[in-house]
């Protein structure tokens, strides 16, 4: 059975299209088009609270990967509105990736509803070189998720590896395309709000000993922070 997957889209609406008329035409054109499909199961739209850009995410929760091959998805962009194709012609950015769902699973905290996702949200791209990989997803396991767990407001983490990327579209695509291919692992975490990064136990989660060195070692370490917009789920 395939493994359940994620999409993940970075976007910047950019000097030539309005944030209203970017922000209205994914949450009533983009978004429900997708969603209509039973394979989209969950989907959501952030936008960053770090002043770093891209300013905007979406993130779709997949049945699997596979579905994104086949129709209907696959025949989208054959059948796109006037106003999309428009859009797309002015759009900035959209940086996107594909992920495989990686194990363990971790479960979430008591309570925990995947329709309504913590409010804020951080993720964290990481690459090390080979020989690292199996410490890197020891101190995962072991260490770093069961500390997250302990701290206040912490909602769920998830982890992913990273399956496919691009094309990037839009006037900044070839620059994207440039950078190469992102990072092999990605941490999506998910909070009630961005005061538990504030407090006792997230310092100490992101400052022992076994993350430094995990961080010392890294090729990259990119973290982000972003707040909830709006999520649907699949009816």
């Amino acid at each position: 059975m395939s493994a359940r997957g994620l999409l993940f889209v970075f976007g910047e609406s950019g000097p030539q299209l309005p944030d209203a008329e970017f922000n209205d035409w994914y949450d009533t054109e983009h978004v429900p088009l997708r969603m209509a499909i039973p394979a989209f199961r969950n989907t959501a739209r952030w936008a960053a609270i770090d002043g770093k850009r891209p300013h905007y995410l979406a993130t779709y929760d997949l049945v699997s990967c596979e579905v994104l091959d086949e129709p209907p998805y696959s025949t989208l962009a054959d059948t796109r509105s006037p106003r999309e194709t428009d859009l797309m012609r002015r759009v900035q950015l959209l940086d996107r990736r594909t992920y495989d769902v990686l194990e363990p699973v971790f479960p979430p905290a008591p309570g925990y509803d995947a329709s309504d996702p913590g409010p804020a949200l951080v993720t964290m791209e990481i690459e090390v070189d080979p020989e690292l990989e199996d410490e890197l997803n020891r101190w995962y396991e072991e260490e770093h998720v069961p500390l997250l767990a302990r701290v206040p407001g912490w909602r769920r983490t998830r982890r992913f590896v990273l399956k496919d990327a691009g094309p990037a579209k839009g006037t900044d695509g070839e620059k994207v395309k440039a950078k190469g291919r992102p990072p092999k692992y990605l941490a999506v975490h998910e909070w009630d709000s961005s005061a538990s990064w504030e407090t006792e136990e997230f310092r100490h989660a992101t400052s022992t000993p076994w993350r430094m060195k995990m961080f010392g070692s890294a090729k990259t370490w990119d973290g982000r922070r972003l707040e909830l917009l709006k999520a649907w789920e699949q009816e």
